[in-house]
């Protein structure tokens, strides 16, 4: 065999390694030329598309999309021209019959190779939908907004990196919800869908899009997207839909995206605060006016107040401080609430402003982690004196969501046995749970370790009694709205009675918040409710030596069974 044979059998033979790789993980492998016409096909493509490959080599590949999905299909190979990656999008083929067939796709353009395409496509067996893939809204198909900040950091980053520039776009349509009020339910479903599907394909890489509220998106796009165009396209779409064709006009407003010298987790939660407050800020009418002189005012904002919410962390810059829970019957504290102060100079108006500001950007399970060490440091030391009190802590259903926070908090709950029924996890309601399977498979391993569970503001969510669906626990915290509205209508008493009559029946003890007086503490025993916490018994108390009243009598009340009786 002379040397020029052995060079082409090597040169096949590394051919078909890389070819064999291919197949490995995709089910079509695809080549297409400069202008994106198909010069190579193979894989199940009799099987998948109901034809065979030779008939479709010479065809434009973007024919071989399915119609929906087309336009953002062109969008990706355009990307794709400039240099950028197209790494597992989601997109629709079309058999010979016009049925569509979920893939993922892939692939990367190389000038080494005559500026060829080369492109993998992998068929989803499941979630063929983007509406039912992780992290999208089931209604419109995209990004959730925590999804939406993950992938736009690293979509930003990344064409930082390359030198191309790319903007961060909100686009309001201040109209839309008075036109959706108009339509019935399958049209506004088919009017936001296809408004999603064109924000898609007009974003960077064709999936950079989230619904920021109802009437407003934010998009990351090219800095080369024609803005006028999209406003013109979302007007036709919605002139469509409307009974009246009048349709709506929409405004769209552009900066710069910037990404701040954090970690990609940090920076997408800053991104995400900021999107958030952007919508939350003015409530009647998003202000997209506000944003090209806002936006980065708030995004360096909210990157100081994430250094320092991690610096009160690190430095243990915060005392805690305990509320007791009383028993109405006896009058003995049964348990104590640990609630947080931030010690020294603070951005943070109050302990409620800095919790809320750690669940919106998502770093809440740093602190609540803190909290838990601190909590159980406490009852080792009060252990070690010959007192036993127990201790509720906090976390939010944020934490909750989170894999790695749950596996923090057994590791620090690793070995603690001893102290496992003097400390009640309190489930706070103020961040949703995303994944309650989750979250109570993590309760119930702390149950069975000895540890109590509570939910925290009962009733004043709408989703707290989902909430005690997905949940086993042991305590419910019903809401101090609901005490007081007990106190001042007969309707607020029967909601009161009715709650503590459903958790019993469940096997449930209750809690009252907000016991001003002695009144109030006689109700909600006569009504069934077990506990009260509030000012009668006891303010927050930074003084740890409160701890070992636990167990005692209340100071301030001797009981029901001794308490005067009201008119």
């Amino acid at each position: 065999m002379n040397q020029s044979t052995k060079d082409s059998t090597l040169l096949k033979s590394e051919r078909d390694r890389f070819v064999a790789f291919a197949f490995a993980s995709a089910d079509i492998l695809a080549e297409l030329d400069e202008d994106g016409n198909i010069l190579f096909l193979d894989g199940a493509i009799s099987g998948l598309l109901q034809t065979e490959a030779e008939w479709l080599v010479g065809e434009a590949f973007i024919s071989l999309v399915h119609p929906d999905d087309r336009e953002r299909g062109q969008k990706l190979l355009e990307q794709n021209a400039k240099g950028e990656r197209i790494d597992h999008e989601s997109i629709h083929l079309q058999t010979k019959y016009g049925d569509a067939v979920p893939f993922s796709l892939s692939g990367y353009r190389l000038k080494a190779l005559k500026d060829h395409y080369y492109l993998t496509l992998t068929f989803m067996k499941h979630s063929p939908d983007a509406s039912a893939l992780p992290n999208r809204d089931r209604e419109t198909g995209l990004y959730e907004k925590e999804a939406f900040a993950r992938s736009a950091t690293k979509k930003i980053r990344d064409a930082s990196e390359k030198g191309v520039e790319v903007k961060l776009t909100l686009v309001d349509l201040p109209e839309l919800k008075n036109l959706m009020d108009q339509m019935p339910p399958d049209a506004v479903h088919a009017l936001l869908a296809e408004m999603a599907e064109y924000l898609r394909a007009t974003s960077l890489g064709g999936d950079s899009a989230t619904m920021v509220d109802d009437t407003a998106y934010s998009v990351l796009m090219d800095e080369e997207i024609d803005q006028e165009e999209v406003l013109r396209h979302l007007f036709e779409i919605t002139k469509k839909a409307d009974p009246s064709g009048k349709g709506v006009r929409a405004k769209v407003k552009t900066v710069d995206a910037e990404i701040p010298a954090l970690t990609d987790q940090d920076c997408a939660n800053a991104l995400l605060y900021t999107i958030n407050q952007f919508a939350e800020e003015s409530a009647e009418k998003f202000d997209i006016n506000s944003l090209s002189s806002g936006y980065q005012h708030m995004l360096n904002d909210t990157v100081q107040k994430i250094g320092e919410f991690k610096n009160t962390i690190e430095s243990g810059n915060f005392k805690l401080a305990f509320q007791p829970i009383v028993d109405l019957k006896s009058g003995i504290t049964h348990h104590y609430e640990i609630l947080t102060r931030i010690e020294g100079e603070s951005s943070f108006d109050n302990p409620f402003s800095f919790i809320s500001f750690g669940e919106q950007t998502g770093i809440i399970g740093e602190f609540d982690l803190a909290m838990c060490q601190r909590a159980i440091e406490v009852l080792l030391e009060a252990n070690a004196e010959g007192h036993y009190p127990k201790v509720a802590v906090n976390l939010s259903g944020k934490s909750l969501s989170s894999n790695l926070y749950i596996d923090s908090l057994r590791e620090i709950t690793k070995g603690h046995k001893k102290i496992a029924k003097q400390l009640i996890f309190e489930v706070t309601e103020s961040a949703k749970i995303t994944d309650f399977d989750v979250a109570n498979d993590f309760l119930q391993d702390m149950r069975k370790a000895g540890f109590l569970c509570c939910l925290d503001d009962f009733g004043v969510g709408e989703s707290s009694f989902t909430y005690l669906r997905n949940l086993q626990v042991d305590f419910v915290k019903i809401d101090g709205s609901y005490v007081r509205e007990s106190m001042a209508t007969k309707r607020g008493l029967h909601l009161l009675k009715a709650m503590a009559n459903m958790c019993k029946e469940l096997g449930i003890v209750t809690i009252g918040e907000m016991v001003e007086d002695e009144k109030v503490a006689h109700i909600l025993w006569e009504n069934g409710v077990r506990f009260g916490q509030g000012y009668f018994f006891g303010k927050p108390n930074v003084d740890a030596s409160e701890l070992i009243n636990c167990s005692q009598p209340n100071p301030f009340y001797q009981g029901i069974m001794r308490a005067k009786r009201f008119d």
